[in-house]
């Protein structure tokens, strides 16, 4: 095989947005979530996950798989910023008002610029949203008749505005197509502030109320997970869409299968993938590890004398998140071309680690400032620490080096100045400390917080036998002393 190590074909965009769609279509997995998001009997389908999971990627492909089908649906590829009403206040009601009304807007808009012949009053006045607003051009007897006003000819065109688009889509969608509508970025730059609380909780208000007055609509949105318990906590309409809501979570296999889908769409496009196919003698089912094995080195020292496949570590370093992936991908790829190999290494990939790391802290700064302003004096406290702790002593580390003498320290859903062990809980939650519990037989086993959010929470049995990591890719950034 050969395999430019460093092209950006291989390991294609870290936004899956923003791919090229060929490209994208060739690595793309359709996860079990998909068949739920393109479901027409489930109205409202919401995606939660971080910022670099795969929440774009996954409206992305909702939005090809419909408007392939054949007759397409409407379907409406939309940015929160794009239809946010512009209110001032904490008035509730005024912004589900707000944005039910700029929600139909679009959609009637939408709708309006695809209808070609209009004869009933309905049809007409969507397509006369359309042109109004310049989602299409006027047809030709708009454009005569706009033309004729003059005084020889005294003929006048009244261009009566929608008054109420819920009464005209309710009307014109009755029992007949749905109306798909992507809403990506609800929470984009998000600030822990009551207009922004107000802002995200009357949306999905809106959405709701939508779906149940034109049950012909269907939403598909994307939102992340702490910003959903933010504002959830204060607003209790929020306990209503829960039951709507998808928590992406990235396996080992899917991690592997996405790292080998870019390599097998990589072979196709430069026609290699018959050479391939042909040397894969061994079976199928080892497929996704030998593509796997053309670009990173395999096995992969990892752990305590320990070889691992690749993608273990891979994960791992990512923690979880395709674009942190593909970043990783990328920085590593360029250190093995400087050293000449034709494979990542993990020796290639420590030496781009210490970057990498301040890269993923002041992201995790960015996520999670909301919930806690003071989250990077948190994170950079445990300059020169260990990577590993008893609980004991990560929360005197905590009490020592963070909370003496701070009266600043705030972190949401906290009153007051938080404990030693409630910070030890939001680093925790936030992925910046893992879970670890050893077993008799030498073994061991991580948990990350979605697995047992239970632990630091209770003064009673804090830790249930666990002991802490700091997570590894932030060890090389904070110099960290292993153990």
């Amino acid at each position: 095989m050969r395999i430019d190590i460093t092209s950006a074909r291989l390991f294609g965009n870290e936004a899956g947005e923003d791919e090229d769609e060929v490209i994208f279509q060739s690595y793309a997995i359709r996860r079990p979530e998909l068949a739920n998001f393109l479901a027409q009997d489930v109205p409202i389908s919401i995606v939660r996950a971080y910022k670099g999971e795969g929440k774009s990627a996954l409206l992305r492909l909702v939005y090809l798989d419909l408007v392939a089908q054949n007759p397409a649906p409407v379907v409406l590829q939309v940015s929160a910023n794009s239809i946010s009403p512009e209110i001032d206040g904490v008035e509730s009601d005024r912004w589900v008002r707000g944005w039910k009304a700029n929600i139909l807007k679009q959609a009637a808009r939408e709708i309006g610029k695809r209808i070609h012949l209009a004869f009933r009053d309905d049809a007409i006045a969507l397509v006369e949203e359309a042109e109004a607003s310049g989602f299409r051009s006027r047809n030709f007897v708009s454009s005569i008749a706009d033309r004729l006003k003059t005084s020889a000819v005294p003929l006048e065109r009244n261009r009566p505005p929608t008054a109420n688009h819920q009464a005209l889509l309710e009307r014109y969608l009755a029992g007949g197509d749905f109306v798909w509508m992507m809403i990506d970025d609800i929470d984009q730059n998000f600030e822990n502030t009551p207009i922004n609380r107000v802002k995200i909780a009357s949306f999905f208000t809106a959405v709701r109320q939508i779906s149940i007055a034109i049950p012909e609509f269907r939403f598909r949105i994307a939102v992340r997970p702490n910003i959903w318990t933010i504002v959830k906590r204060e607003y209790e309409a929020m306990s209503h869409v829960e039951q709507y809501v998808t928590d992406l979570i990235w396996s080992f296999e899917d991690f592997e299968t996405m790292i080998s889908k870019r390599v097998e769409g990589y072979l196709r496009r430069t026609g290699q993938w018959t050479e391939f196919t042909r040397k894969l003698a061994k079976g199928w089912e080892i497929r996704p590890r030998e593509l796997i094995k053309l670009v990173f080195e395999d096995p992969m020292p990892w752990g305590m004398d320990r070889s691992r496949p690749p993608a273990v570590t891979l994960l791992t370093l990512a923690r979880h998140r395709p674009r942190w992936l593909v970043e990783l991908w990328r920085v590593s790829a360029k250190a093995a071309k400087s050293k000449n190999s034709e494979v990542i290494e993990l020796t290639h990939i420590n030496t781009t680690l210490e970057a990498f790391g301040k890269r993923r802290i002041d992201d995790t700064v960015a996520e999670f400032k909301s919930q806690c302003p003071n989250v990077e004096d948190l994170l950079v406290a445990f300059v020169g620490e260990s990577d590993s702790f008893k609980t004991a002593d990560l929360l005197e580390i905590v009490q020592r080096k963070i909370l003496k003498g701070n009266t600043s320290l705030r972190i949401f859903s906290v009153i007051g100045i938080p404990s030693a062990r409630e910070t030890a809980h939001f680093l925790y939650q936030i992925g910046f400390l893992t879970a670890r519990l050893d077993h008799a037989n030498g073994s061991y086993t991580h948990l990350a917080f979605s697995q047992n959010p239970s632990l630091l929470k209770s003064g009673t049995n804090v830790d249930q036998g666990h002991s802490w990591e700091v997570h590894p890719v932030f060890r090389y950034a904070l110099r960290l002393k292993t153990h």
